[in-house]
């Protein structure tokens, strides 16, 4: 789930062929730092735009995938999507058309239900989005939008998505205003953590109750918890525009270790048991690598794998990463045709299987992977080596 800019990870918005270009002529040279703006600063009343319907499931189509092995199904027609959330009660995701206009625009949650094959679609708000900005805990649906200055957060039903409540976060301290791009991360057995700007709240996940919140002091990018509930890890823009990883304790938010990073914009994060797993971008190339729990000092891959240039940790564009059910996914572009997509060992970076897929930050559900491709929510069937 990290980013040039805090909605999405900052490799997957490079120019693959202009940089292709740049790369054989000029050498590697850093990219500046950019930020969208944000909406206006008021605070107005925001009405439901449109009310909790089904939407019946549409013959889907996509273009022909690309060659490979895993087997890959489209289930359904999603247009610009992001954040999938897969639970036992369904599938969620976000769409919002940034990529088309970085403006305030329309962000609208969706819910697929495997066994009827159908759609259910929720109410609508104007805003601003991080990624990730919607997930499930405490028995509800919760995404969050920027409104101005605000971090808006929705309550909503995770059956019929219907609207339950709404709660406005003033964000206080942002670097890059105006604007905000918020996200937020769930915690097993803990809170609901919902970033703004430099500021950190947590949620009480079943009611949105604020129990305690504080200013970081860094630009969040993104979060993510680890399996066992205990670690918090934010991914962030300090005020030099040095990235920086945080770890706090997830049930309280006490900041345990800080480690700056040798990049030149803000890191995805993606925690696992042990350590998190940071995407970073270093100049036209981006690394993924593994920082220990304890001390956040680097522990995976091996010297030999993480040097390899153009290898699984060191591509062109940068390196995507996630982790789910006890896998790390890792997704590149290394050329404007094909993608890469590798399953790993989540403590070790140890490779054990790969696939040609152009897919964007893919998450696991039982023995399926779930990702967006051609403007399409897909199933992926990885071996089953790919789960260790």
């Amino acid at each position: 789930m990290n980013p040039a800019s805090s909605r999405r990870p900052a490799w997957a918005w490079l120019s693959v062929i202009a940089v292709l270009a740049v790369v054989l002529v000029f050498g590697f040279k850093a990219l500046p730092s950019s930020k969208s703006s944000g909406g206006p600063a008021s605070r107005p009343t925001l009405p439901v735009t449109s009310t909790t319907t089904t939407v019946p499931r549409h013959g889907v189509s996509p273009s022909k995938p690309p060659a490979g092995t895993w087997p890959m199904r489209a289930i359904v027609k999603t247009g610009t999507a992001q954040d999938i959330a897969p639970t036992v009660d369904g599938v969620y995701w976000l769409t919002n058309d940034y990529d088309a206009d970085p403006r305030p625009s329309r962000t609208t949650p969706f819910r697929y239900v495997p066994d009827t094959g159908r759609v259910v679609r929720g109410p609508s708000i104007t805003g601003t989005v991080g990624s990730p900005a919607i997930t499930v805990t405490g028995g509800w649906v919760w995404m969050v939008v920027g409104v101005g200055e605000d971090v808006v957060v929705e309550q909503l039903d995770t059956t019929t998505l219907a609207f339950h409540s709404r709660q406005y976060l003033p964000v206080k301290n942002n670097l890059f205003a105006p604007g905000v791009d918020p996200v937020l991360t769930a915690t097993i057995d803990g809170p609901l953590w919902v970033a703004g700007g430099e500021d950190l709240w947590a949620l009480n996940p079943s009611t949105g109750a604020i129990e305690t919140e504080f200013n970081t002091r860094n630009e969040i990018n993104q979060m993510s918890t680890d399996p066992t509930g205990n670690l918090l890890y934010v991914g962030a823009e300090g005020s030099e525009s040095e990235p920086v990883v945080t770890e706090y304790n997830a049930q309280t938010g006490m900041e345990l270790k800080h480690s700056l990073l040798c990049c030149i914009d803000g890191a995805g994060v993606a925690a696992t048991i042990g350590g998190v797993w940071v995407s970073a971008v270093t100049g036209h190339f981006g690394d993924a690598y593994e920082l220990s729990a304890n001390g956040l000092g680097q522990i995976a891959p091996s010297a030999r794998m993480s040097s390899e240039i153009g290898g699984t940790y060191d591509q062109l564009g940068g390196v995507g990463t996630s982790v789910s059910e006890g896998t790390l996914w890792l997704t590149s572009s290394a050329t404007p045709d094909t993608g890469v997509l590798t399953c790993a060992d989540p403590a070790t970076g140890v490779v054990r299987a790969s696939e040609s897929a152009q897919v964007m930050d893919p998450i696991a559900s039982g023995s399926l992977l779930y990702a967006f491709y051609d403007n399409n929510l897909v199933t992926i069937t990885p071996p089953a080596k790919c789960f260790g």
